[in-house]
């Protein structure tokens, strides 16, 4: 069953690695182009797996998902929707933006920010069913990057969601860990040597976290943590 979660054996890892580039490249879009690059690097890096034509289908774009496993052991599927008709408007008059301006990135892509969008989820063994998580708050600001620079920075998050869960600004994925940790420890997700000992100590460092009354008393727990390290990676 945990393998047919995470794999798709349909294609080789490199196929499709070579199918999301020929899919998601842009001919003219230089940095849209070298972050699709990083995205199939950090899928080899992190033996992630890629999902063609699988859950959560958009009739407006290409659409597959990115399926990887956390520190945690929890499974995470990323859903990711490329509209390539936007791609191909920017491209038109990408050489003429002067990307020495720091509001360049921001005012382009604010009402261009769903070319390339996605959802997350993790996987609950309690029902054998997919759980949504939305572990940044971005939908109203304005981009300060391209949108598969944010995908790239949100799957190495999910790789190492044990120490991610640490940082102030990942209220969310606190909150999930809570409950995902212990559920991928009964189903035999994480590592043989992760004790429930070990799940114990981090939710409960988690909920500390959580009910805190100011931000002095977060980097407390924060920086305690940090110098007498636990089971943060398996």
């Amino acid at each position: 069953m945990k393998t047919k979660i995470i794999e798709n054996t349909e294609k080789p890892q490199d196929e499709q690695i070579a199918w999301m580039k020929n899919t998601l490249h842009c001919q003219g879009l230089d940095a849209h182009n070298r972050s699709i690059e990083l995205i199939c690097e950090l899928i080899e890096e992190l033996d992630a797996k890629i999902d063609i034509g699988g859950e959560s289908r958009r009739y407006d774009a290409e659409s597959f998902a990115i399926r990887l496993r956390g520190s945690s052991g929890v499974y995470y599927r990323i859903s990711v929707h490329y509209r390539a008709r936007f791609a191909r408007l920017v491209a038109q008059r990408y050489s003429e933006i002067d990307w020495d301006d720091e509001g360049a990135i921001g005012a382009l892509m604010y009402p261009f920010k769903s070319m390339l969008d996605f959802e997350i989820h993790w996987y609950d063994a309690r029902d054998g069913d997919w759980e949504s998580i939305c572990i940044h708050g971005r939908r109203n600001e304005s981009p300060n990057c391209w949108p598969a620079d944010f995908l790239v920075s949100t799957m190495a998050t999910l790789a190492d969601d044990l120490r991610q869960s640490l940082e102030l600004e990942m209220n969310t994925l606190r909150r999930e860990l809570r409950e995902s940790y212990p559920v991928a420890w009964c189903s035999g997700q994480t590592s043989p040597e992760i004790t429930f000992a070990d799940v114990t100590k981090h939710v409960s460092i988690l909920e500390e976290m959580q009910n805190v009354d100011s931000k002095e008393e977060f980097f407390e727990i924060q920086e305690r943590v940090l110098l007498h390290p636990f089971m943060l990676e398996e």
